[in-house]
């Protein structure tokens, strides 16, 4: 006997579901390129079709209702899980994994090791994509994700390393190390926070911020940029200790006096628990926890 199916508006989900992840209209009409009124058209007929009201107004912006959160999250694996049966299909992600990562992990971790991941596995293709804080983690986005968020549900994780802040300076600059004031880089950007980072430094190695600080605060957003800052001679730069060692170990920068800062952040992997035991996902996780690994008996963490 042949399976028989609602008469489903498969329309008016695929509208709900982009707004839901976006919570605005304007946005999910652009996405889907459709006018605004057409989305909200869609919308009022799913509402008139369920008997539930999906979102809710507070104030100018729209959030979800119990019920449109429970749809939306259901939705959510849904379309995932199309996605993917639609890309094995047409053969777009056979032997391809997506990897989302932030542009320091990538630049200061990913990138230099890449190349043995490569040699062992030439058939894998691996992408990176690049993310930033709070990251969307959905199959949409890359299939695994090397984040410092909290675990998502439905997802399984894996505890890379803690992550530490050290001191550097380009080679020819801080010759005297904090023995004199010296320009001081901070990825704090906040008005509020600006030189943070330093002010943890100096407390944990007793010095005086003051005394070591020379003119005023070089502030960039990222630790990439406030590496490049310190290469370039701009004064001493405090970013997470994966990030120096290259650096270090061509003589490009120079290692400041001073224990690492850890900072509290963690750098975890996180994969779709369903998804953990495919086989190239499972070599990906393997040949991650075997870097680690030895990175950590070399002693990847630089000491003063």
């Amino acid at each position: 006997m042949a399976k028989r199916r609602l008469q489903l508006n498969l329309r008016g989900f695929q509208v709900f579901e982009a707004v839901a992840r976006h919570l605005s209209v304007t946005q999910a009409a652009e996405e889907l390129g459709i006018t605004q009124s057409a989305v909200s058209h869609q919308l009022r007929n799913l509402t008139d079709y369920l008997g539930e009201e999906l979102f809710e107004r507070q104030g100018r912006s729209i959030a979800l209702t119990r019920a449109g959160a429970r749809l939306a999250e259901a939705l959510d694996g849904a379309f995932d899980l199309i996605e993917q049966s639609t890309a094995s299909t047409i053969g777009l992600n056979r032997r391809m994994i997506r990897v989302a990562l932030y542009s320091s992990f990538a630049a200061g971790w990913m990138i230099p090791v890449l190349p043995e991941f490569t040699a062992r596995h030439p058939d894998i293709d691996l992408r990176l994509v690049m993310i930033s804080d709070p990251p969307e983690i959905s199959d949409r986005v890359a299939d695994v994700f090397i984040t410092s968020e909290p675990t998502r549900r439905g997802y399984w994780s894996l505890r890379l390393f803690p992550e530490y802040l050290v001191p550097v300076a380009a080679s020819t600059t801080c010759r005297d190390g904090f023995d004199r004031p010296v320009p001081l880089i901070t990825s704090e950007t906040d008005p509020v926070m600006v030189g943070a980072d330093w002010e943890a430094f100096a407390a944990l190695n007793d010095l005086d911020l003051p005394t070591i600080r020379d003119g005023a605060w070089h502030c960039c957003t990222h630790y990439l940029l406030a590496l490049e800052m310190a290469r370039a001679g701009m004064g001493a730069a405090l970013v997470p200790d994966f990030m120096a060692f290259p650096a270090l170990a061509r003589s490009e920068l120079r290692r400041l006096p001073g224990a690492a800062l850890p900072t509290g952040q963690t750098y975890d992997l996180q994969i779709k628990y369903e998804r953990r035991k495919e086989p190239d996902i499972q070599r990906l996780v393997a040949w991650i926890k075997d870097v680690v690994r030895r990175n950590t008996m070399s002693a990847t963490h630089v000491t003063a």
